[in-house]
């Protein structure tokens, strides 16, 4: 696999887990508390001042789960890493059905 293959592979799977974490964070905080209202607030005290909109921190993991995607679809016409970038490119869609969704 060539060097650069390897460090989008590499970029793609910390995009990946960013975009786990915060789904992770959500839920921990989501439950902890009886309200949307509370659990969205504490949600997003989590994240600096810039970044506390959650529409903008959903539009930010769609960006990385679309990079994510493209990069593990490309990854797994290769031979080295046909079935992780396989399985990884079908989690990537998975979240990023799931985080469009959550627009709506």
């Amino acid at each position: 696999m060539k060097k650069r293959t390897s460090f989008l592979f590499f970029i793609a799977i910390l995009a990946l887990l960013f975009v786990i974490t915060d789904i992770s964070l959500w839920f921990m905080v989501s439950s902890n508390t009886t309200t949307f209202d509370d659990a969205k607030h504490q949600y997003l005290n989590n994240y600096p001042s810039s970044l506390q909109n959650a529409q903008l921190l959903t539009a930010i993991s769609i960006i990385l789960l679309v990079f994510s995607g493209t990069v593990f679809l490309s990854a797994s016409k290769t031979k080295s890493l046909k079935i992780i970038a396989t399985i990884m490119g079908i989690v990537a869609v998975l979240l990023l059905m799931w985080k469009i969704f959550s627009l709506m």
